[in-house]
């Protein structure tokens, strides 16, 4: 190779430069080299190796990325990548001079007779890719760290999100015929059954579990509403359900309301007779004897609390959030993660209100396939509602940003109560008064259905209303 390797491109390095300890950066360029080979030789390596290798900076030398990017076009464009058409390619692209000519390009094929091995190839690229990465990431974090107008979380969430990419190019799978999957999808099936429908986090509700199956793996659920339908009191509901009932770890990152004031209502709504108002002012009647009281029987929170994670860090961006989950999920799988609220984000684009918002969808849906887990995120609706005459019954186009939020949600609910606009009863003639309606209004992978629940939100309780569904 390095009779081969163009003097322009001698002494660059592509991905990251060596450390200062003059070792040279972890890479393999005879491999990269009959990899490019190969792909030359034959049109079943070029698919694999687009499949596999999806980025140029998986090669270390210069010349053997310009090499891959004339490839990838030729492919991209239904047009066969042989030696002629590779030469052709760069030098439409301006970059064969730099690349060492077509000389080089043919020597790239000298010592290649099949395409043998040529996955286990590609695989060993993607290791040494792998460690340069961590290499760079390392060394920035390293001299980064000595600068200090940086906030360390946001190195941390830089580093995190270098290293999930890392994570989701190396986890590439390969597809599998439906023979293979069906003895899987008959045992997901026998699970299903098993747990009475029930196959991801309870929600606390049977008729809402009943239309979910719980909350699903991998989901990203908006909870929308309008102020004073209780968006955060469900929220600490469904918190309560997972972790407190059934033992899952669970994470809640409140953006709005301080970690005290979230104890405070759960509280509320464990103990019965005190509302979160009482709490909050003192309003004991028994004075201290009363808290000693309170404190007994809201024991359950402290027996099993450990199972909830509770986050109150304001202006929280997209990105630090996805770290703070990878370190909890290292420690103890999550099982669900909950944000109150969308609008509050820090997103990663910096544009307009409504690009920064999608960023922040899009890094919420990631999460949620990242973690293969539920996670719930509450959003504000626009006051469009407001002006709507009638019930004011919210719609996915009052979603504030909704473009995105719509696209990227696989659930989209929305909390109504009528009592709040004095609506006094339902279509069926039930009583409005201490219920909400949960609407399922988008559903990728469900039906979409209305859900009504008996709720007590002065202490944040939400329960199921028999025998009532609209």
């Amino acid at each position: 190779m390095s009779e081969t390797q163009p003097k322009p491109y001698a002494t660059r390095r592509s991905v990251i430069s060596a450390p200062s300890s003059g070792h040279l950066p972890p890479q393999a360029l005879d491999l990269e080299a009959a990899v490019l080979g190969a792909a030359l030789l034959e049109a079943d390596a070029q698919r694999t190796l687009l499949a596999i290798l999806p980025t140029e900076d998986v090669f270390y030398c210069p010349a053997h990325q310009q090499v891959y990017l004339a490839i990838r076009d030729l492919v991209q464009r239904g047009d066969h990548a042989d030696l002629l058409t590779v030469t052709q390619q760069l030098r439409q692209r301006g970059t064969l001079d730099r690349t060492g000519g077509p000389y080089f390009v043919a020597g790239l094929t000298s010592r290649i007779n099949s395409a043998a091995h040529f996955e286990t190839h590609c695989r060993l690229l993607q290791e040494q890719h792998a460690r340069r990465v961590v290499i760079r990431v390392g060394t920035e974090l390293t001299a980064h760290g000595y600068d200090q107008t940086r906030d360390p979380l946001e190195l941390l969430a830089n580093a995190q999100a270098h290293l999930t990419g890392l994570h989701r190019a190396l986890e590439t799978r390969p597809g599998q015929t439906a023979a293979d999957a069906f003895e899987p999808t008959f045992e997901r099936l026998t699970q299903a059954v098993q747990q009475q429908g029930l196959t991801g986090v309870p929600t606390g509700l049977a008729a809402l579990d009943g239309l979910t199956g719980g909350w699903q793996p991998g989901d990203l659920i908006i909870l929308a509403a309008r102020p004073g339908m209780g968006k955060t009191a469900a929220l600490l509901h469904f918190a309560r359900t997972a972790a407190l009932d059934h033992g899952h770890h669970t994470a809640a990152f409140s953006l709005e309301m301080p970690t005290l004031q979230l104890m405070q209502r759960m509280v509320a709504s464990e103990v019965p007779g005190y509302s979160n108002s009482d709490l909050r002012r003192g309003n004991l009647p028994g004075g201290l004897e009363q808290v000693a009281h309170i404190r007994q029987q809201a024991q359950r929170i402290k027996t099993h609390g450990h199972q909830l994670y509770i986050d109150d860090t304001p202006g929280l961006s997209i990105q630090q959030l996805r770290a703070k989950c990878a370190r909890l999920h290292a420690q103890q799988p999550l099982s669900l993660v909950l944000v109150d609220y969308i609008q509050l984000m820090r997103g990663d684009t910096k544009g307009n209100r409504e690009q920064e918002v999608g960023s922040i969808s899009r890094g919420l849906k990631e999460l949620a396939k990242e973690l293969n887990a539920p996670v719930i995120a509450l959003s504000q609706l626009s006051r469009d509602v407001e002006k709507r005459g009638g019930e004011k019954r919210p719609m996915l186009s009052d979603l504030r940003e909704s473009g995105s939020i719509e696209q990227d949600a696989d659930c989209i609910i929305f909390l109504w109560r009528g009592e709040y606009y004095n609506i006094t009863e339902y279509e069926d003639g039930t009583a409005t008064a201490d219920t909400v309606l949960f609407d399922m209004a988008k559903h990728r992978n469900g039906a979409t259905d209305e859900v009504v629940a008996a709720c007590n939100l002065r202490r944040g309780v939400f329960t199921d209303l028999l025998n009532v569904r609209i």
